[in-house]
């Protein structure tokens, strides 16, 4: 039976770089072409919520919200302080997959997107005191301006213009047909 062994890293490009991995302790990954000299990540355990991540499909790109609870005050002091760095920084997030050893082989990169704004919460709670951090994020494609596809249907072009007739006969046009235009 194989062994499952993998856990998430969040990079975001920020000064200074915040590297967290979704395991306990320290964690040391091998250079890559995102981290040239290798890096050093910060265990978040359970604290850090990564959402369900997709890619870019008809266009659509999504935003998504990255949380980090149970975080100390002096925490939430160094967001607070470093949120200018953040707006625009470059979040990445990947993963390694352990060895029978635990020991990793490689980063790979699944998700790019670009942070937007950070917020920070405290408020009472029965337990005491809930800190939060939440982190808005797009998908590096939510800012493209490549327009969405057109088709030269009547439907379409009326739309554009309800006078033009230019595009009435598209219906009929299909692969190895010819079909002339203009007067008959």
């Amino acid at each position: 039976m194989a062994n499952y062994r993998r856990s998430y890293l969040f990079r975001l490009g920020s000064d200074p770089v915040c590297s967290l991995w979704t395991g306990y302790g320290p964690l040391e990954t091998p250079a890559d072409h995102v981290d040239q000299q290798g890096a050093r990540w910060s265990g978040a355990g359970e604290l850090v919520g990564i959402p369900a991540l997709q890619a870019l499909i008809n266009g659509r790109a999504g935003r998504y919200t990255f949380g980090l609870s149970g975080v100390s005050a002096e925490t939430m002091r160094l967001a607070m302080e470093d949120r200018a760095t953040v707006e625009g920084a470059v979040l990445r997030i990947g993963y390694v997959d352990f060895d029978a050893a635990w020991q990793v082989a490689r980063v790979v990169w699944e998700w790019l997107g670009i942070a937007d704004v950070l917020t920070v919460d405290s408020s009472p709670s029965a337990e005491g005191r809930t800190r939060l951090i939440a982190l808005s994020v797009a998908s590096s494609d939510t800012r493209r301006s490549n327009p969405q596809l057109g088709f030269f249907t009547a439907a379409d072009q009326n739309r554009r213009s309800p006078t033009d007739r230019f595009c009435d006969q598209v219906a009929s046009i299909s692969q190895r047909v010819t079909r002339r235009f203009g007067p008959k």
